[in-house]
């Protein structure tokens, strides 16, 4: 039997009914493959705080905040009234806007790197816009990534060289266009450069990965900013997730300067929102007041509600609140780290930078690149829905994050839940642990 079978311990009647419906007219029940999983999702009606509800009134401890972009929690008081003010004077207009300068500005004063910025409505707009103006300001068109590199929802950068969901839609001309590399791989990283360097446009990387939580060492990103030196490309950091570890982003942590930054999630308030920005010679190129300028549009680039609810969030982040909420993700990587060394029966790993961090199930041993992952693990899966039967609400594959909302009380209360996780696992597991493991160690 597999081990999604058994379904959820709670009530889920409404949430059931409302994914039937939205399968009649949306392919799978979703507009995002990352929310859904087996048998079905929950359907998620109300936030407050570090907590939401579903559909049928089950609460939870939100530990994973739509994947990092809600760093304060849900419904704070005072982003919900900047929204408020600015939606009586309207939402979005095709002219500039004050508040974009507003925000523009305390990112530019955060990230020590970005002079110039521009505003996108996805993470995933930000590295399209990063890397054609990359490819802009160099000429060329090739770009190296590391692999398992999530840099957003886009056919040029795959996550994998193996099996990888965008291969199928991905011409092979634009995949003779990425190399990639393993991360933390100096050398892998020297020979891609000194085989194709005068050909690459940009480096792109992820100070700490999305996925599997890998920081960045100091010596790989040091190579990646001499590389693209002495090449002639462009370094981009993708810190659309890292912008939360510190004022000035994890590039500032790691003592490196970027030539471009992409940027989103924290910088909108819980709206869309992305932004990419760098040294001020490169993003001229996108300067409308050049006849050969890169064109750059969208209908909601830089609106004002997402404007408006950036800076109150931007504002409200301090460096004592970054570092309050790096400590509280110490605090619960630590206890689950705990809690699968007292047990006998389940074997993980637990990767945290900060207030990030990624619980990995059935594995023997390190985790420390993309191809150690376990991401659809049965013993995975199974914890993911227990522990949305005990009240703690984070992705399927593991990953988690904290928020400005929580306090050591919520981790531990959060502790507890998955320790109470762990035991519905241990019990559904029963005899078939060994074969369950087998096949992943």
């Amino acid at each position: 039997m597999d081990i999604t079978e058994a379904g959820y311990g709670i009530r889920t009647e409404r949430s059931r009914e409302i994914v039937e419906r939205l399968e009649r007219s949306i392919p799978g029940g979703n507009t995002r493959s990352l929310a859904f999983f087996p048998p079905y999702p929950l359907v998620i009606s109300y936030g407050f705080g570090c907590r939401i509800r579903d559909a049928d009134g089950n609460e939870f401890i939100d530990l994973l905040n739509n994947y990092t972009a809600s760093v304060h929690g849900h419904a704070l008081p005072a982003i919900n009234e900047a929204m408020r003010e600015q939606a009586a004077l309207g939402t979005v207009f095709a002219a500039p806007g004050e508040l974009q300068a507003e925000l523009a500005e305390r990112i530019v004063g955060r990230v020590a790197s970005v002079e110039k910025v521009r505003f996108t409505n996805s993470g995933t707009e930000a590295v399209m816009m990063a890397l054609r103006g990359a490819r802009a300001f160099t000429g060329r068109e090739k770009i190296i990534k590391a692999e398992g590199g999530y840099n957003g929802m886009w056919e040029q950068v795959p996550i994998s060289r193996g099996q990888d969901p965008y291969r199928a839609a991905m011409p092979e001309g634009v995949r003779e266009l990425v190399r990639m590399v393993d991360y933390n791989d100096v050398g892998q990283l020297e020979a891609a450069m000194e085989e194709e360097g005068d050909e690459v446009a940009a480096i792109i990387l992820e100070p700490v990965t999305g996925t599997g939580v890998f920081a960045g060492t100091p010596e790989y990103f040091a190579a990646a900013r001499r590389l693209a030196d002495e090449h002639g490309a462009l370094l981009i950091c993708d810190e659309v997730i890292t912008l939360r570890l510190g004022i000035g982003g994890f590039q500032e942590i790691m003592g490196v300067r970027p030539d471009l930054t992409t940027m989103g999630k924290i910088i909108g308030g819980g709206l869309p929102v992305g932004a990419f920005g760098g040294r001020a010679d490169v993003m001229e190129v996108f300067d409308p007041r050049s006849p050969r300028h890169l064109h750059h549009s969208g209908t909601f680039n830089g609106n004002l509600m997402t404007m408006a609810a950036g800076c109150v969030t931007l504002d409200l982040l301090t460096q004592r609140e970054i570092e309050r909420i790096n400590a509280l993700g110490e605090r619960l990587a630590d206890g689950l780290r705990r809690l699968l060394a007292e047990s006998q029966d389940l074997h993980g790993v637990v990767n945290n930078c900060g207030s990030l961090l990624h619980v990995n199930f059935g594995t023997g041993g390190e985790v420390r690149k993309y191809s150690d992952l376990n991401l659809d693990g049965p013993v995975g899966a199974r914890f993911h829905l227990a522990a949305l039967d005990e009240g703690v609400y984070f992705a399927p594959r593991g990953f988690m994050n904290t928020s400005t909302a929580m306090d050591e009380q919520t981790i531990d209360d959060a502790l507890e839940a998955c320790s109470r996780a762990m035991e519905r696992v241990i019990s559904h597991l029963g005899t078939t642990r060994s074969s369950v493991y087998s096949r992943h160690e």
